[in-house]
């Protein structure tokens, strides 16, 4: 990982400037190889579940809206790969929380699967009932992603729709309530998923 302060100190620049930062090479293709066989195994155990809409009561799964499969990343993971990974989305959440403060006390995060024909409609990440996340992550894990195998994020931004590619090793940060899509993947499409949040997610009685 280019664990450069550089590079920090441009995806603070351009969050506050554009609402995202594109980082390229956020990890190695050996460690990127390494997470797709723990994704691949773990689905194939039956540990990812329907990924739904909505939180607490509000939870539905509706496949017209979103087809993806998850399964949710303990803080201490057992897979070396899995925890530095976390260390170092840690390390960069409070790197970016001293010098923006904003508030940001912990995150949270899921692998993702989007086989192939699914997609996830026009969102938001920050919920109106649970306006906790702030900043979204998503590091790709898709290995000799080609254009025309679909699967792009598209961030709606005030003068243009952004899209971005889901290629292997690329880290995409951006805020939590920009609207955006992803688009049909025309293969299966690897990811994990997380948000930056302005609460401790051990205090769980908190909407």
């Amino acid at each position: 990982m280019k664990n450069d302060i550089s590079i920090k100190e441009a995806a603070i620049d351009q969050l506050a400037e554009l609402g995202y930062f594109i980082w390229d090479d956020f990890l190695p293709a050996s460690s990127v190889k390494e997470l797709v066989a723990f994704a691949r195994g773990n689905r194939e155990d039956g540990n990812f579940k329907k990924a739904g809409i909505g939180k607490q009561v509000l939870f539905q799964v509706d496949k017209s809206v979103r087809g993806d499969y998850i399964q949710w990343i303990d803080k201490d993971p057992g897979h070396p790969t899995v925890k530095h990974f976390m260390e170092e989305i840690s390390a960069l959440k409070d790197y970016i929380n001293q010098s923006c403060y904003l508030g940001l006390k912990d995150f949270e995060t899921h692998f993702a699967i989007y086989p192939e024909n699914t997609f996830y409609k026009r969102h938001v990440d920050r919920f109106q009932q649970n306006a906790h996340r702030v900043l979204s992550f998503v590091l790709y894990l898709n290995i000799n992603w080609q254009k025309g195998d679909g699967g792009e994020l598209a961030l709606y931004l005030d003068n243009e729709k952004k899209l971005i590619d889901p290629i292997a090793g690329r880290l995409l940060l951006f805020r939590s309530e920009l609207e955006h899509e992803v688009l049909l993947a025309h293969k299966s499409r690897f990811s994990i998923t997380g948000w930056m949040l302005d609460k401790d997610m051990s205090l769980t009685f908190l909407p």
